[in-house]
């Protein structure tokens, strides 16, 4: 037996780690796999998980492992969300500050975001106004766009985050967001 048949039969009451178990990357089903032998007390082979798994016991244990192994893949994910909220609150801080502090500079990030979009917007125009492109035109065409992306997601990426975070805690029975 191997850790894709194992992962089925896990599946059944351990969705998450069947998943893991019976996936397409070795090294996903290895560590899974050891995870698991580690949790019922056998080898992390697949023939011991196997055997291991005819304990009704067993079946118990699989589901405590994987509400314990979710709260951990959702501890992770709010950890990654609460990065990106923060990375964009500092972006946003260092945007502000200048501007309370009378400083004349403030204006220069609105000034680049407005020339990057008018310039992916018009290169965009230019190319699909023209049948035959050049490739330089092209290339040129997606870094602007590149640009573009990064340009809308720094001035709305902070609603994207928060609704975002807000669905993880919802998912995690946390209830309403604070």
């Amino acid at each position: 037996m191997d850790w894709n048949g194992i992962g089925t039969t896990v599946a059944r009451v351990a969705p998450l780690l069947g998943a893991a178990l019976g996936g397409p990357v070795g090294a996903v089903a290895g560590a899974a796999g050891a995870l698991l032998g580690s949790a019922l007390g056998a080898a992390p082979e697949p023939a011991s998980v196997a055997a291991a798994l005819g304990d009704p016991q067993a079946l118990v244990t699989l589901r405590e492992l994987e509400v314990r192994e979710r709260a951990r893949l959702l501890d992770w994910q709010a950890e990654q969300l609460r990065a990106e909220l923060d990375n964009t609150r500092d972006a946003r801080a260092r945007e502000v500050a200048p501007a309370r502090a009378g400083h004349g500079g403030a204006w220069v990030t609105g000034l680049v975001a407005l020339v990057v979009v008018a310039g992916f917007f018009g290169m965009l125009r230019a190319v699909l106004e023209h049948p035959s492109v050049s490739e330089p035109a092209l290339l040129l065409l997606g870094s602007l766009g590149t640009a573009f992306g990064a340009v809308v997601n720094y001035y709305l990426g902070s609603s994207l985050g928060s609704f975002r975070k807000d669905e993880l805690r919802s998912r995690a029975g946390e209830g309403a967001p604070r």
